[in-house]
């Protein structure tokens, strides 16, 4: 997935330097050579309107946030262009999301109405004299959201007036919102130890037992609720295979005391791994470590796995 590129904190840059970034476009077969200077107009295009999709990847607290989504650059042929206003009209738009999920097998569905509000009215967005990007806020009510869900919002340029030419190229862009509570991330295998058994007391003494640690690969902790997390890409000792049969493992944290339960969904194991009673199952907020200790086919073939997580950085 791509990730969105914000010039956040910039609204406006010097005319020398649109005017740089002016020649750059056309290059691009904006003009034919025919075209003198004179009768070529200032480009108009969306900002990260060559991704394919821009994740707006964004924590679950607070509940509402002003962020910047949508950038509109203009790019002025001359000092004149850059120092006259420029009207413009965006509309929002579902086709880039139906075709972003025909290409993709995914299935984001539109962001709904009442979790936002756009911070300007895109049907007239005015650049201001010496002003090269247009930046437009959502305020975005995360609380409105289902985690369960995958969104997406998408618009385009339909009108830049008179002054200015489009760029057909960069016309429209897709925006996918992300939401992660504080726990979600990449996480690195500090130390622990897997044990399995073939009977209850009786060890297999195989080479998916041992050590855990640096030399398996990092875990995906992902947003399933405000404290919960699924784990994905867990290992046996040597990190060479995955373990089966404990899809949908799951960490819940207890806010209050960062005790954390775990459990999964997939048969056959899944459906009997709980905390491995006597050892610790907790979370520390001060280094984003997940010390965890769980067991499953308690009555079978148990399988035992105690594990410390330190986040490493985001998904």
């Amino acid at each position: 997935m791509k990730r969105i590129k914000h010039l956040t904190g910039i609204s406006f840059l010097f005319v020398s330097v649109a005017l740089a970034l002016a020649s750059c476009v056309k290059k691009d077969d904006m003009y034919d050579e025919t075209t003198s200077e004179t009768n070529r107009k200032q480009i108009v295009q969306l900002y990260g309107a060559d991704e394919e999709i821009n994740l707006l990847a964004l924590n679950l607290v607070p509940a509402v946030e002003d962020i910047v989504l949508i950038e509109v650059v203009r790019y002025p042929n001359s000092a004149a262009d850059a120092n006259q206003p420029l009207t413009i009209k965006l509309n929002k738009t579902t086709a880039p999301i139906d075709d972003y999920n025909t290409a993709n097998g995914t299935n984001y569905i539109e962001l709904p109405l009442a979790s936002y509000t756009l911070g300007s009215d895109i049907s007239s967005l005015t650049f201001a004299p010496g002003e090269s990007i247009k930046q437009v806020k959502i305020n975005l009510k995360k609380d409105q959201l289902d985690l369960s869900k995958q969104y997406a919002i998408g618009f385009t340029i339909t009108d830049v007036g008179t002054g200015a030419v489009l760029n057909d190229d960069m016309k429209t862009v897709l925006y996918a919102i992300g939401l992660k509570n504080a726990y979600d991330g990449v996480y690195s295998y500090v130390s622990g130890l897997v044990t399995r058994y073939t009977a209850p007391g009786v060890p297999a003494n195989d080479a998916f037992s041992g050590p855990l640690g640096p030399q398996n690969p990092d875990v995906e902790m992902v947003t399933l609720a405000a404290y919960s997390v699924g784990i994905e890409g867990l290992t046996w000792s040597g990190g060479t295979t995955g373990v089966g049969g404990i899809g949908g493992l799951k960490a819940v944290v207890d806010p209050a005391t960062n005790l954390v339960t775990m459990s999964a969904t997939e048969a056959p194991g899944g459906l009997t791994l709980t905390n491995w009673a006597g050892h610790v199952n907790k979370y520390d907020p001060a280094t984003k470590t997940f010390t965890l200790a769980f067991r499953w086919n308690p009555t079978s073939t148990t399988r035992e796995y105690e594990v410390v997580f330190k986040y490493k950085g985001p998904r």
